[in-house]
């Protein structure tokens, strides 16, 4: 009695199919020989003078020795779209699917093909069939998401394609959402209404979200997601996103500076400190990472720190002016005034010095109150460069510091006209709200509002421009509508952003919604590490709402931040005063 015949289930080796004697079945020696003549036949199409024709008859004779080769089948049918053939590619597909009624890659090939047909039901029948079976079959997922994009709802089709990836639980792994995500953005990018970037986001952050969560969490995913959640204005869920990868990863470097750059955002220094530190420990070549972190040193005030990272990068750059510039403020910083003084005449001598050079010393003076120092710094600026906008501008920072507001805005005014070339991009937002602050504390309100309301036609969508006015109209009590409407855009502009919220939360407050408020200068006092004049606004709307006691505490806090703040000193001994008044006219009577 012979031995049974093997049965084939795949095509990778022609050793499962050996009998005992040595020799293939039948079957299997069509199988092999449909093998050997599909790859002829793929290599054959990656020649750019391939025969079409020639390519597809190879491949039927393929199909023809082995009905079951399902990579086969699919394969003539694309060949004949290439060939405009399309009903044939409808027969060859059908055909096959009898062969092959539980192949998936066919049954999503055959939506395809119907989908060109414009039988967009039986497409989407085919395609949802193949991919419950198969959540990672990408023309199912793609046939579905062009026809929802045909008709003009290709974020509907992205929900069906969730539903069926999510009751497939664990059945849909990472890599189906990831590539939901990837199509929903070709599909989106060769829609003739493209959606904006927004939109783009709003759809992609569920997916990623889902992705994430299938375990083990990828950092490419955890990146995806982040990067997503940044283009919405949700720093902080981005953070905790990168962090996640940080944890997983502790040397990956990338992961580390995109931590590091979302704390900087977020005004967390002393974070993105501890991260550039790490980056720079685990890759010390990266470039810029060294003066990146220099100047983070800078801004930190550890300036021995700084002078050494400056050095060691003039060492490899010594004509890097900017370099000079920035180690010549670290010796100031660090208490080195000779070793300070011969470094800055060295950037002042050299006949590549910018302005720039003039401009940092000033403002390094000016945080340090040296407003002495930086008038001579401008001056001798000035003097060089007499005509640029920027030593102007700088010079009217300088007089305002100096409290000399006449002239800090006759400077803002000769900034304007010098703003012409390379220099006008000087008239900037920073601009704007330069020329707002000093015309506030000059008491020239109504030049004030022009200001703004100029730069806002300019920079229709800038969160600051929009914050400092209505926090202008809701500090004078008129407007308030406005003012509402244009701190709501703001927030939505930038979420994270403590000042913005403080606005909202003034404006809602001196509208009489208190109640409204609350959880925004709550908020505020949180993303400011509770600044003084948003503890002021927070402690005025907790009085309002009766809670005395919160309000005290509140200011009290505010005054141990800024103990010559006036105004929180009198609220509190107001609001003691009210309270002891009111136990008085409660006591019972003897």
């Amino acid at each position: 009695m012979p031995p049974p015949e093997i049965v084939v289930t795949s095509h990778l080796t022609d050793a499962q199919n050996r009998m005992m004697n040595g020799k293939l079945s039948p079957k299997a020696d069509a199988k092999s020989r449909a093998n050997a003549l599909y790859t002829m036949a793929m290599l054959s199409l990656e020649d750019p003078k391939n025969d079409l024709q020639a390519s597809l008859a190879e491949l039927r004779q393929v199909t023809m020795l082995d009905p079951h080769f399902e990579d086969a089948q699919v394969e003539v049918a694309n060949l004949l779209l290439q060939l405009n053939q399309l009903e044939l590619a409808l027969e060859q597909l059908q055909t096959a699917m009898k062969a092959n009624p539980h192949s998936v890659e066919i049954e999503a090939a055959l939506a395809y093909v119907q989908r060109l047909r414009g039988q967009n039901e039986e497409a989407i029948r085919l395609a949802k069939d193949a991919l419950i079976k198969n959540p990672g079959q990408p023309t199912a997922m793609r046939v579905l998401l062009e026809v929802a994009g045909d008709q003009n709802d290709l974020a509907g089709g992205v929900l069906h394609v969730e539903d069926i990836l999510k009751s497939s639980g664990p059945n849909a792994p990472a890599s189906a959402w990831l590539l939901l995500a990837k199509l929903y953005v070709e599909v989106a990018r060769s829609n003739a209404r493209v959606p904006n970037s927004d939109s783009l986001n709003q759809t992609l952050l569920p997916i990623y979200q889902e992705a994430a969560a299938k375990p083990p969490p990828e950092i490419d995913t955890l990146t995806l997601l982040a990067d997503t959640y940044r283009s919405l204005g949700r720093k902080r869920d981005a953070l905790k996103t990168l962090q996640e990868g940080v944890a997983i990863d502790p040397a990956n470097v990338d992961i580390i500076l995109r931590c590091a750059d979302l704390e900087i955002d977020l005004g967390q220094k002393t974070a993105a400190l501890k991260h550039y530190e790490e980056a720079y420990a685990l890759s010390p070549a990266l470039t810029g990472l060294r003066e990146t972190l220099g100047s983070l040193y800078l801004d930190n005030n550890r300036f021995e720190d700084a002078v050494r990272l400056f050095q060691e990068a003039l060492a490899d750059s010594p004509h890097n002016i900017s370099l000079a510039i920035d180690l010549s403020i670290a010796l100031e910083g660090a208490h080195h005034p000779d070793q300070a003084e011969t470094s800055f005449q060295q950037v002042f001598t050299a006949d590549t010095c910018p302005p720039e050079a003039y401009l940092q010393l000033a403002v390094f003076q000016l945080a340090r109150d040296e407003t002495a120092k930086a008038s001579a710094t401008l001056a001798a600026a000035q003097k060089r460069f007499p005509e640029s906008a920027k030593v102007r501008f700088y010079e009217a920072i300088q007089h305002r510091y100096e409290k000399n507001y006449p002239a800090a805005l006759a400077s803002l005014e000769e900034t304007r006209t010098l703003a012409v070339g390379p220099d006008a991009g000087i008239l900037d937002t920073h601009y704007y709200l330069e020329c707002a602050m000093t015309m506030n504390l000059a008491g020239e309100k109504d030049r004030f509002e022009e200001t703004l309301h100029e730069g806002l036609a300019k920079f229709p969508n800038s969160a600051d421009l929009m914050n400092e006015l209505a926090f202008f109209w809701a500090d004078e009590g008129t407007h308030l509508p406005e003012a509402l409407a244009l701190s709501k855009r703001a927030i939505e502009l930038e979420p994270d952003n403590g000042a913005i919220q403080d606005t909202r939360g003034w404006v809602s407050f001196q509208m009489g919604e208190a109640k409204d408020a609350l959880p925004y200068l709550q908020r505020a006092a949180f993303l400011t590490n509770n600044d003084p004049v948003v503890l002021q606004h927070l402690g005025d709307t907790y009085l309002k709402l009766g809670l005395r006691s919160e309000a005290i505490a509140t200011w009290r806090h505010g005054l141990e931040k800024a103990p010559r703040n006036g105004d929180l000193a009198n609220r509190i001994d107001a609001a003691l005063a009210q309270a002891k008044n009111a136990h008085t006219r409660s006591a019972p009577t003897p």
